[in-house]
């Protein structure tokens, strides 16, 4: 007789950063703390909350998750303005909401003795220009969003979407491609950026148990390995923010 397993769910939200990050896309917004703006972010979070989540899990180095509770704390008690970060907006509020105890910081951001991200892309434009621009042109400078004319809650939405997810990964896959000969540039940052979110990976897994539902809210570059790293383990149920932003 075959009996389904019982798995734990984990939904990964893909955002964009709302403070200033100095990641590969640029995001320009007026200002996130004017009402519309507000009411934009809370139907972001009430479209969430219908999942249900059990734990909060955000994009914050593990280190800092005392300070990041201690912040949650003094928000539940009505002694803190949410500063503009998803952190804050998005995760505080959820949390705070479903009356949790604390949130998850599951992220790290340690070097491993790698060339940094700026440093590939200048001696990309030095020795290879022609695939320099290709990414540029291919992926950095079509990825600039806006969100003048769109509402936070579509942004989110479009950046969940499959097609989306799958070019970000595939930017990444460029990035691995700078080199020359035995001299991997790209690969040098891109093992970085493996174990960052292997990490993530490693981080989740921990804090959830069989009767959790979590939520992770973080930057939309990091849904594609992270959900794959989540889905090839066969421990948990991946859930699909759409099911919920509809």
């Amino acid at each position: 007789m075959n009996i389904k397993q019982e798995k734990p769910q984990i939904m990964i939200l893909g955002t964009f950063h709302m403070r200033y990050t100095p990641d590969l896309q640029r995001m320009e917004f007026d200002d996130l703390l004017a009402e519309s703006r507000q009411q934009e972010i809370q139907k972001v979070v009430e479209h969430l909350m219908k999942f249900k989540p059990t734990k909060v899990a955000l994009e914050v180095v593990k280190s800092e998750e005392n300070k990041l509770n201690q912040e949650f704390n003094q928000y539940k008690e009505g002694q803190l303005d949410l500063a503009i970060d998803e952190v804050h907006q998005l995760g505080f509020r959820i949390a705070s909401n479903l009356q949790h105890e604390k949130v998850h910081a599951v992220d790290w951001m340690d070097t491993v003795g790698n060339r940094g991200l700026g440093q590939v892309f200048e001696w990309a434009e030095k020795n290879q220009p022609e695939f320099f621009r290709y990414i540029n042109d291919t992926y950095r400078s079509n990825q600039e969003l806006s969100i003048g004319e769109k509402s936070i809650y579509e942004i989110i939405r479009s950046q969940n979407q499959k097609s989306y997810i799958e070019k970000q990964h595939e930017m990444y896959l460029a990035i691995a491609r700078i080199g020359s000969s035995e001299e991997y540039i790209g690969i040098d940052w891109m093992r970085w950026w493996y174990q960052r979110n292997l990490i993530l990976y490693y981080n989740l897994a921990k804090i959830t148990s069989i009767s959790d539902r979590t939520l992770l809210i973080i930057g939309a570059a990091h849904v594609h390995l992270v959900t794959q790293f989540l889905n090839e383990s066969r421990l948990f149920n991946i859930v699909n923010p759409l099911d919920y932003i509809t």
